[in-house]
């Protein structure tokens, strides 16, 4: 499978076969977040059972083989804030707002209607 065909949850784990477990739910995990929403490292790490592994979600959000398909941008820390090289952390943050979620002194504002729980609107 070429990467420009992913897109699904089914293809991303498919096009990852050869990934841990770990990382594939990572990336599922983010795939889920909507445009106008974001998620936190720790969040990411809650939702997919593993919730002291922060770091590592963030680690392997940095290597992402599936931009832009897996919005890794929409991943923040938890306050708010965009981590890593300054130069890629003003991309993130131009790119979330964009999608429409409020940035205030270079930090999401980190309301109930922006984080994304990983749970589906149906089941708020």
């Amino acid at each position: 499978m070429k990467k420009e065909d992913v897109r699904t949850e089914t293809d991303i784990i498919g096009y990852l076969s050869d990934w841990s477990d770990f990382e594939k739910a990572v990336y599922v995990a983010t795939f889920r977040i909507p445009k106008g929403k974001v998620c936190t490292y720790r969040g990411i790490a809650k939702m997919i059972g593993s919730p002291k592994a922060c770091r590592a979600v963030a680690n392997a959000l940095h290597n992402n083989p599936l931009y832009p398909t897996v919005p890794c941008w929409r991943v923040v820390k938890s306050d708010g804030g965009f981590g890593g090289e300054k130069t890629a952390a003003a991309g993130r943050r131009a790119h979330v707002q964009q999608e429409g979620v409020p940035i205030r002194d270079g930090r999401v504002v980190m309301g109930e209607d922006i984080i994304y729980s990983g749970r589906r609107d149906a089941d708020r």
